[in-house]
C-alpha cells in the first residue's frame, strides 16, 4: 500500500502538459496497482464464500470422521453385543455346567450310598469268621461279592511267626504240650536247649453266604500247617470244614460237618503266645451234626450229635452211638457263662479177646467274665471239667477214656481238669495274661506205673497290637509231668511270637 500512494504523488507533481498524456497510463498503473491490492487483500482475507466453503469441506470432514466413528462404535456395538452373547453363552454353560455337577454330584452320593448299602448288605449276608476261631485269632477277613451270583466270599486268616527256646526235654517243639514233657530218669532223645523257628500255625479261612428260599446258607474251611506236635516240619492239616442253614429246623440253625466240638467254648480260651493253650482246655474239633437257637436275647441252646472218636487201653474201638453234648451259653453285657454236659458210649474189644461197653459222661462249667478293677478290658476266663470216660475232649490228650481189664471189663476213667486266667490290659495297646491249666487222672490199678496221672501248666506274657492286624508277644511257660508211679519231668519255654491278620 505504502509504494502504491508513492506512485500515485509523483504522477501529480509532473509537468500539467503531460497530465493528458499520461493519464491513461496512470489510469493503467492505478487499475494495476488497485488489483494488486485487491489480490494482495484477497490472499490475505478469504472471503465468506470461500470460508463458507471451507467449512463446509471442514464440515463434510467432520461428518465423514463422524461417519467413521460411528461406524467404528457400531463395531464396537456389535463386538459388544457379541461379547455378551458369548458371556451369556458363557454363563449359560456355566449354569449347566454346574447343574451337570451338582447333578453327577448327586449321581455320586446315590451312588455312594447303593454301594454303601450293598456293602452294609453284603457284610450283613456274610458270614462272620471271626466267631468260628479263638478271638485272638480272629480277623473280619475280607468280603468278595461273586458277580451274576447272590453268594459273599469272605477271605481271612493269619500269618504267625514264632521263636521258640526250650531249656528242658520235651517232644513237642512247636507247642508246649505238657504231656510230651521227658519225665526225669527216662530215657530220651530230645535235646535239654533247643531252639525253634516256626510259622506252621499260619492260616487260612474261606467262608461263603448265600440267601435261599429257605434261609441263609453259609459255609466255612480252614487249614494251616500244624498237624505234626513231634516235628517242627510244616504238615498241611485240614482243620474245619462244614455248612449252616439259619433258621432251618424249628428255628433254629442247623450245622453239618467239621467243627468245634460244642464241648469246648472258644470265648473262654485265654490268649497265649503257645499255639497249644492250656493243658485243661477242650479243644478238639469234630465232625457233627448241631442245631442250635436262641432262647432270647440272652441265652443259646446247643444240641448236638458228634463222631464217637475215643481211646481204650488194652483194645480196640468200635464206633458204638454218637457222643451227644448239650449245651447252654448265658452271656450279656457282663461277660458270658457256658454250663455243658455229653454223654457217650464207650465200646471196645479186648485184646485178649471179648467185647464190653462201658457209658462215657461230662461235665463242665466255662466262661468269661469281666472284672473291670484295673482297666475296662481286663477279664478272667476259666474252664472246669469233671468227668468219667472224656479223656479224648482234652486239649493235651496224653490219657485214654477207658481201659480193659484182665477180665476184658471195660472201665472208664474218671479225671478232673481245667483252667483259669487273667487278662489285664496296661493300654488300649497293651495287655498281659496269666494262665494256669490243671489235668488230674484218677488212675486205675490196672493201668501201668507210667501212665499220665497230672500236667500243670503256666504261661505269662505280654502283647502288644501297633495295629489291629498285627499282634507282637513275649511269653515264659512252665509246665510239669506226673506219672502214676510219681516220676516227674518239668519244662522251661520261652517265646516270641508276631502274627499277621488278613
Amino acid at each position: 500500500m505504502k509504494k502504491l500512494n508513492n506512485i500515485i504523488t509523483s504522477a501529480v507533481r509532473a509537468r500539467p502538459n503531460t497530465i493528458k498524456f499520461k493519464s491513461k497510463l496512470t489510469i493503467l498503473a492505478l487499475s494495476m496497482g488497485m488489483l494488486g491490492l485487491t489480490s494482495t487483500v484477497t490472499m490475505a482475507a478469504p472471503t465468506m464464500q470461500e470460508q463458507l466453503e471451507i467449512l463446509q469441506k471442514q464440515l463434510v470432514q467432520q461428518q465423514q470422521m463422524m461417519q467413521e466413528q460411528q461406524k467404528m462404535m457400531q463395531e464396537m456395538q456389535r463386538q459388544l453385543n457379541t461379547q455378551k452373547l458369548a458371556k451369556d453363552d458363557i454363563e449359560h454353560e456355566v449354569k449347566e455346567i454346574k447343574k451337570e455337577a451338582e447333578n453327577a454330584e448327586l449321581k455320586a452320593q446315590e451312588a455312594e450310598f447303593i454301594a454303601q448299602q450293598a456293602h452294609e448288605d453284603m457284610k450283613e449276608l456274610a458270614i462272620d469268621v471271626s466267631k468260628e476261631t479263638h478271638r485272638v485269632d480272629a480277623s473280619q477277613g475280607a468280603h468278595i461279592k461273586i458277580p451274576k451270583s447272590d453268594t459273599v466270599l469272605t477271605i481271612s486268616g493269619f500269618i504267625r511267626g514264632s521263636a521258640i527256646h526250650d531249656f528242658d526235654e520235651i517232644a513237642s517243639p512247636t507247642k508246649f504240650a505238657t504231656r510230651h514233657i521227658v519225665v526225669d530218669g527216662s530215657s530220651s532223645t530230645e535235646p535239654n536247649n533247643q531252639t525253634t523257628l516256626t510259622a506252621n500255625a499260619s492260616r487260612f479261612v474261606l467262608g461263603s453266604a448265600t440267601p435261599t428260599e429257605i434261609g441263609r446258607m453259609t459255609t466255612f474251611l480252614s487249614w494251616d500247617f500244624d498237624g505234626n506236635t513231634t516235628s517242627d516240619d510244616a504238615d498241611l492239616r485240614f482243620r474245619q470244614g462244614w455248612g449252616q442253614l439259619d433258621g432251618f429246623v424249628f428255628g433254629g440253625d442247623l450245622r453239618v460237618g467239621q467243627v468245634w466240638t460244642s464241648w469246648d467254648d472258644l470265648d473262654a480260651l485265654p490268649e497265649t503266645m503257645d499255639f497249644q493253650g492250656p493243658n485243661g482246655s477242650q479243644q478238639q474239633r469234630k465232625p457233627l451234626i448241631r442245631w442250635a437257637r436262641d432262647l432270647d436275647k440272652d441265652y443259646t441252646l446247643w444240641l448236638s450229635l458228634e463222631d464217637p472218636d475215643y481211646n481204650v487201653t488194652d483194645g480196640g474201638t468200635q464206633s458204638g452211638w454218637p457222643d451227644a453234648v448239650a449245651t447252654l451259653n448265658w452271656h450279656g453285657d457282663w461277660g458270658h457263662i457256658k454250663p455243658a454236659i455229653v454223654g457217650r458210649q464207650i465200646r471196645g474189644d479186648a485184646d485178649n479177646g471179648g467185647t464190653d461197653t462201658v457209658m462215657g459222661w461230662g461235665t463242665q462249667l466255662a466262661g468269661n467274665i469281666k472284672v473291670p478293677l484295673f482297666h475296662e478290658k481286663d477279664n478272667f476266663k476259666f474252664q472246669a471239667v469233671y468227668g468219667s470216660g472224656v479223656g479224648s475232649y482234652n486239649n493235651d490228650g496224653g490219657f485214654d477214656d477207658a481201659m480193659f481189664n484182665a477180665n476184658s471189663n471195660l472201665k472208664a476213667i474218671d479225671s478232673f481238669q481245667g483252667f483259669g486266667a487273667y487278662q489285664h490290659w496296661w493300654t488300649d495297646k497293651v495287655r498281659s495274661n496269666a494262665v494256669f491249666g490243671w489235668v488230674n487222672v484218677n488212675n486205675l490199678s490196672e493201668q501201668s506205673d507210667d501212665s499220665l496221672d497230672r500236667t500243670l501248666y503256666t504261661a505269662a506274657n505280654i502283647v502288644w497290637s501297633p495295629s489291629k492286624k498285627v499282634d507282637m508277644g513275649f511269653e515264659y511257660l512252665w509246665g510239669e509231668r506226673r506219672n502214676k508211679n510219681d516220676d516227674s519231668g518239668s519244662a522251661h519255654r520261652i517265646q516270641a511270637v508276631t502274627k499277621f491278620k488278613f
